[in-house]
């Protein structure tokens, strides 16, 4: 939030014009320039501090924006602001909240604080935060998505809730942001295809991603990424994406209108949101229609919410027969699970686990840990307390930072286990990431939002995962794999079955070091593991959609 305030002084005139030509060099020279002369013009102090976190600089910003905070509400903001930039996120937590106190109407504020609750760990927290807002004027797309998101973390929220609030969505954004006129004719030639994601990047989907582009252009597709997030420093998934692509755009700068007529002018004759309404979507890019052929697929558990969204690209188990009434838009079903599994080639060979090695039976989860509702913390506490001598191991960013830790060891405390039983690890690069499953025997799917890339990892590691089926996509990724696997005896219907599967894989040492070793050759020869079996099953089924919607128009 940057306001001119009345009576400034000259050179911060001058900075304030500067910001609205655009100029962040001239801001940041004449601010320094007037704090040189008053180092207490804590308006200055808020400006340069606000335009060097913009600018990625955060931590060059708080020293100013501290200075500021004393005196203004603005800075406040842009401090919480600064800290999440740095992922401080409980500083940024603490500060949002601050200004919310003062101002409980201050949209962006409410919005940030809920998303920070989310990457926190704290789903429930972050739904209450953001619905607040779901009825009051100015709510805006971003802060719709967020809470669409954080829903689909808690139990207690319905299909039938999350369907209506879908699409609700949609028709706001439809009402907002008109569509393009109808595409020209297509030209001859091969098959143009776009992703849009703010996540080409080392995230799930950028490695789920990554084996498939190959496999695409070799089908013959010609290939465009547009990326809705500037890269970050140090990640060298990006560039191996652009170089499997014939095409890399950032469309991060341009709003809606701009990137919509970009795709166009690209002449695209398949656009996939690969974002759905988790963060840097760009779902009213979709809404303006710029491709004749419109899909999501990889980055989200349920529907869009949009009438420009032809289909969701899904499968049989993900969305079985009787779910269609929860998307505005046609599910596609692919003969094999929905997510391409990328071999990770840095991963290290399978490891005895660690009852085989003669140590405590070790139950592990490596999910983002706002998926550990208390139902799921409930079945946790049961399975441990019926398996004297057994341990946790949780291992995930939020365990970085203290209050996540301290709430989870709390909840586990509360029901009668034991803090040295619970073991929590914060984040660590894939060269570490990867032996940790060297140290867990059974991985514990949480519901009813359940592991995707972690449960690759973990069958890829040689550790069987244990699931509960649920009621919609992410609650069925679980089951997606374990039936394509042929691992049905680790899926359960019920958190009564859940518990009593987890307690008898205590006992049952030997045939779980055999599956231990055979997991690995399994997953590596699955269709859905394998990337030339994957762009048959996409590319026939995308290609029959596309002669269907073209010779329909």
């Amino acid at each position: 939030m940057i306001v001119k305030p009345p009576a400034l002084p000259a050179q911060l005139a001058q900075a304030f014009d500067a910001l609205r030509r655009g100029d962040r060099a001239a801001v940041e020279a004449l601010c320094r320039a007037q704090l040189a002369v008053t180092p207490s013009e804590f308006r200055a102090a808020s400006l340069l501090g606000a335009v060097l976190t913009d600018s990625g600089r955060a931590n060059e910003a708080l020293p100013f924006l501290e200075h500021a905070a004393r005196h203004e509400l603005g800075a406040r903001y842009n401090l919480a602001l600064a800290h999440h930039a740095l992922g401080r996120l409980e500083d940024a937590a603490v500060g949002f909240e601050a200004v919310l106190r003062e101002s409980p109407d201050w949209r962006d504020a409410r919005n940030n604080l809920g998303s920070v609750m989310l990457d926190l760990g704290f789903a429930h927290r972050a739904v209450d935060v953001l619905r607040v807002a779901l009825n009051r004027p100015g709510l805006t797309p971003v802060h719709f998505s967020n809470l669409l998101l954080a829903m689909q973390y808690l139990p207690e929220v319905a299909r039938d809730e999350l369907a209506d609030l879908h699409r609700a969505f949609g028709n706001a954004l439809a009402a907002a942001l008109p569509k393009l006129p109808k595409a020209p004719a297509r030209q001859p030639g091969p098959l143009r295809v776009g992703f849009v994601s703010g996540d080409l990047r080392h995230h799930p989907v950028g490695l789920l991603l990554e084996g498939l582009l190959p496999a695409l252009r070799a089908r013959g597709w010609w290939l465009a990424a547009y990326s809705t997030r500037p890269g970050l420093d140090g990640d060298p998934v990006p560039a191996r994406l652009a170089a499997s692509v014939d095409h890399w755009v950032d469309i991060s700068p341009l709003d809606d209108p701009a990137a919509a007529q970009r795709v166009r002018d690209d002449r695209i004759d398949v656009l996939f949101d690969l974002s759905g309404h988790t963060g840097y979507n760009r779902l009213g890019v979709f809404q303006m229609q710029p491709a004749p052929l419109q899909l999501s697929w990889l980055g989200y558990g349920g529907s869009t919410g949009l009438a420009t969204v032809d289909a969701v690209i899904s499968d049989a188990v993900s969305t079985p027969t009787g779910v269609d009434g929860d998307y505005t838009e046609g599910l596609v079903r692919l003969p094999f699970p929905r997510l391409p599994f990328t071999p990770p080639a840095d991963a290290p060979a399978v490891a005895d686990a660690p009852q085989a090695a003669g140590q405590a039976f070790t139950f592990g989860c490596f999910n983002n840990i706002a998926k550990l509702n208390p139902q799921v913390v409930d079945a946790w506490a049961a399975i441990l307390k019926a398996s004297p001598g057994t341990r946790l191991l949780m291992k995930g960013r939020q365990f970085d930072h203290a209050g996540p830790g301290i709430a989870l060891r709390n909840g586990f405390a509360a029901r009668g286990i034991d803090a040295d039983r619970i073991l929590l690890e914060g984040f660590t690069r894939r060269a570490g990431y990867y032996p940790a499953f060297h140290r867990v025997d059974l991985a514990l799917d949480p519901f009813p939002f359940n592991g995707g890339m972690s449960t690759l990892d973990a069958l890829w590691m040689g550790v069987p995962v244990l699931s509960l089926q649920g009621d919609r996509m992410w609650g069925r990724q679980g089951a997606m794999f374990l039936t394509a696997l042929g691992l049905d005896d680790w899926l359960t219907d019920s958190v009564e079955a859940y518990i009593a599967r987890a307690v008898k894989a205590v006992t049952e040492a030997e045939s779980l070091a055999a599956l231990r070793y055979a997991l690995r050759p399994r997953v590596a020869a699955a269709a859905f593991a394998r990337p030339a079996d994957f762009a048959a099953g996409l590319g026939d089924a995308v290609e029959a959609l596309h002669r269907q919607k073209v010779g329909a128009a």
